[in-house]
């Protein structure tokens, strides 16, 4: 007899809520503002806090009473992203790019529904302008995320734009998702993507893909700028009018190079 797939312990499903629920406030939350916004009793939300800080997952601010996430916590995520293969080969590449081009080098990951920027590299000068570590970005409206939806496997592919189709639309879903997936072809032809003003404002990113030695997507390498300073489309010769346009010139061949460095070196 076959076993039975196991489900999800629902006690745990609901103290790992918890815990997401202190994600972005730094400034911490009460019990009862993380009751009311799961749904759950107030003495439910309690003694899974506690628990947590006795594990020194959360910490209780002592000024106001509310929660907020620990240090355990925190050195495992560091410990966790230290152990991430493409981060560690990727790292001295970026700082020798940023230096190269004078501008910053962010790496990025697939985190559920959203890019997590998980390392980051500054030249020694200049206006440095870029998400910060354990930042998550949308993956429809950067490029970061835009590569990985074009160049993800196809049954992932369908699944995220699944979860990222808009529910309050006039498009019908299947509609949508057809003009997505013929933007997502172009880009996977194209090799890069570029965004405008998607995170801040007068913010230019250029984003290509990484790979690993089995030619599987691992991670996304971006250049991100201020607007003025982004490069338009230049050509090999200038009096060849029929020569293809050289795309990005000063920042697109470095980046690919890099790219291709790291996937060399991700097994």
């Amino acid at each position: 007899m076959a076993d039975t797939p196991l489900g999800p312990a629902t006690s745990l499903v609901k103290a790992l809520q918890v815990l997401r629920a202190l994600e972005h406030s730094p400034e911490g939350r009460g019990i009862t503002d993380i009751a009311r916004s799961l749904g759950l009793p107030k003495s439910a939300v309690h003694r899974i806090l506690v628990t947590f800080q006795a594990c020194g997952f959360v910490q209780q601010q002592p000024h106001t009473s509310r929660y907020a996430l620990g240090p355990v916590l925190a050195r495992l995520g560091l410990q966790a992203a230290e152990l991430f293969t493409p981060r560690r080969a990727a790292r001295p590449l970026m700082a020798a790019l940023a230096q190269e081009l004078g501008e910053t080098i962010v790496l990025g990951v697939l985190c559920e529904v959203s890019v997590l920027i998980v390392e980051r590299a500054e030249p020694s000068q200049g206006l440095r302008m870029a998400p910060e570590l354990g930042t998550a970005l949308p993956l429809r409206q950067t490029a970061l995320g835009q590569v990985w939806l074009a160049c993800s496997p196809a049954a992932q592919r369908e699944a995220l734009l699944a979860a990222l189709a808009p529910t309050e639309s006039v498009v019908p879903p299947e509609r949508w998702r057809a003009g997505w997936r013929q933007e997502l072809s172009r880009i996977a032809q194209q090799g890069f993507v570029v965004s405008h003003d998607a995170w801040l404002p007068d913010l230019s990113c250029l984003a290509v893909p990484v790979w690993n030695r089995r030619q599987e997507l691992t991670a996304a390498l971006a250049v991100v700028l201020p607007h003025s300073r982004m490069p338009g489309p230049q050509r090999h010769d200038p009096f060849a009018q029929s020569s293809p346009a050289l795309q990005y010139a000063t920042l697109l061949p470095a980046l690919v190079r890099t790219a291709e460095h790291i996937s060399a070196l991700v097994p």
